[in-house]
């Protein structure tokens, strides 16, 4: 079967809030957070439902989710562009190059200049999207360490034209 990615739409938010939770937890480990009298960590999606300038996107498999991408405007080591605020795919569906097409897809979706954030001891993410952001700007991009502010990890910043 043939992977699909598309843009979120108003019947999509209640597997994309699931997925949400399978994301949170995935990384329960590195990412400290709490979850409530539900047992549920909770994101608020509100602006991707409400907002012109945040953007989600969804994987399938047929019909059925296998990963999501949360874009918001830039806002760690730029004031324009995009920032890749989430990126999941389920664990089974990894490391078949389903993830790198699906992040290709996203950052088509909005040619410019970018923001791609890992959290500092997420091992895995650095080199899924060193990997990503290499082949997409044949190595033209800077990465950096951000220690300073509301986020901190490593962030490439690159711009991507349209992709092939």
């Amino acid at each position: 079967m043939t992977p699909a990615f598309r843009r979120a739409s108003g019947g999509d938010f209640a597997a994309l809030q699931q997925l949400l939770e399978l994301y949170q937890y995935d990384l329960s480990d590195i990412w400290h957070q709490e979850v409530d009298a539900e047992a549920k960590y909770g994101y608020d999606l509100a602006h991707y439902q409400q907002s012109a300038r945040f953007h989600a996107y969804l994987a399938l498999m047929g019909s059925q989710p296998i990963g999501f991408a949360l874009v918001a405007p830039a806002c760690v080591t730029r004031a324009d562009g995009c920032w890749m605020e989430q990126f999941f795919i389920l664990k089974r569906f990894r490391r078949n190059g389903l993830g790198k097409a699906f992040a290709r897809y996203v950052l088509n979706s909005h040619p410019g200049a970018w923001e791609i954030g890992q959290m500092q001891a997420n091992e895995a993410a650095h080199a899924f999207w060193r990997n990503v952001v290499y082949d997409v700007t044949d190595g033209q991009f800077t990465e950096t360490q951000v220690t300073e502010g509301w986020w901190k990890g490593i962030v490439q910043q690159l711009n991507v034209e349209h992709l092939q």
